[in-house]
């Protein structure tokens, strides 16, 4: 028979792991592994992992929507690819470091020599438990006669085992009447559950911290995430950037407790371009002596259509021009007429649009002599 699992060529298992191979964690790093059942022996919640990339024992896996501890001996790499054997952990312990919580995965088991055949399931009250951690930097901060909440029953650490199996920390509990204390960390968006912005518009979002009612005036390091990072992105500092139009949900949660988080809904509109008008004065730039010409004010939009029911105030800038040298008559809301008195003049006709003060438009005109 045909063994996938001895194949020495890495293009050959390169092939493998883009058909049958699986996207996961390792240590929270983007990997691919093939997942297989062990041994019908062994545990239902033991796997057969086998990557191109390294792992350990004690190493945290990512894979199917759950964490899996890496729990057998890895003795480098053979065939050209790593291989061990991962156990789920069904639950998490919390380690508070400097007010800081860590959830930290766990196999809880009855066997002091670490068998692996074995899953146990902590269903009732027992007196003493083994508890399987990975070890690393934040377990390391576990020490004896800590107490830790395990299922439904808190337990204190009375021994530590780092020496049995490399990369990992067994730890002998015993039932505690005594209580985990633990803060009651919350976190709150103030800027509501939903808000809307257009897509010219950053947002700065506000969090408070709490534990319990008291606000962290020093406040725990934070994870802003974005559902669709094509509608609007978010930085560390929770500034949200829009890109385009859409809904998309931004959370912020703890940066070691994921599970204390809150979300708030921001709903991205096209920015609102403002209509564009101008105004124009139609009619002839010189006057005769005694003569009268008459002049139209009209109002465009962007697209140079005329805008109708536009009304218009009229107005005279003489510059040096003596006030008895010209008259300006109003004839409606769109018209006027101004007479020429004298001659050798100039004058500007202004016309300002009566629904916005700032459209104007002026006309320069000469008031020439006869002949």
């Amino acid at each position: 028979m045909f063994n996938y699992f001895q194949l020495n060529d890495p293009k050959d298992f390169k092939h493998l792991l883009n058909m049958a191979g699986q996207d996961i964690l390792i240590n929270g790093k983007p990997a691919r592994a093939l997942i297989t059942n062990t041994n019908l022996t062994e545990s239902k919640d033991n796997r057969n992992i086998t990557t191109l990339e390294n792992i350990e024992s004690g190493y945290l896996i990512d894979y199917d929507d759950g964490k899996w501890l890496v729990i057998s001996e890895v003795s480098g790499k053979r065939y050209n690819k790593y291989k061990g054997i991962m156990q789920k952990c069904h639950n998490t312990l919390t380690v508070n470091i400097a007010g800081i919580l860590h959830r930290v995965p766990y196999v809880v088991t009855n066997k002091v020599n670490l068998n692996i055949d074995v899953t146990y399931y902590l269903t009732v009250l027992e007196n003493e438990i083994y508890i399987l951690v990975a070890n690393n930097t934040i377990n390391s901060n576990i020490q004896l006669n800590d107490i830790y909440k395990i299922g439904r029953f808190n337990y204190k650490v009375i021994s530590m085992d780092d020496i049995s199996r490399p990369g990992l920390l067994l730890m002998k509990m015993k039932y505690s009447e005594e209580g985990q204390v633990l803060p009651n960390y919350s976190i709150t968006i103030l800027n509501g559950d939903t808000l809307t912005t257009d897509t010219a518009t950053p947002v700065q979002l506000n969090v408070e911290q709490k534990d319990g009612e008291t606000v962290l005036t020093n406040p725990l390091p934070m994870v802003f995430t974005s559902s669709d990072i094509s509608i609007a992105t978010v930085d560390s500092t929770g500034m949200v950037t829009p890109v385009s139009v859409g809904n998309v949900t931004i959370t912020v949660s703890f940066e070691s407790d994921t599970t204390v988080n809150d979300s708030i809904v921001i709903t991205v509109e096209e920015v609102e371009v403002p209509e564009t008008y101008t105004l124009e004065l139609i009619g002839d730039t010189e006057i005769k002596q005694n003569q009268t010409k008459t002049y139209t004010a009209v109002k465009k939009n962007g697209l140079g259509d005329i805008v109708e029911g536009a009304t218009f105030d009229f107005s005279i800038d003489p510059e040096t021009t003596p006030a008895d040298k010209y008259t300006l008559t109003v004839l409606d809301n769109t018209q006027c007429s101004i007479k020429a008195n004298g001659a050798t003049y100039y004058i500007n006709l202004i016309a300002t649009d009566r629904t916005d003060n700032s459209l104007t438009v002026s006309k320069r005109i000469w008031l020439k002599p006869l002949f």
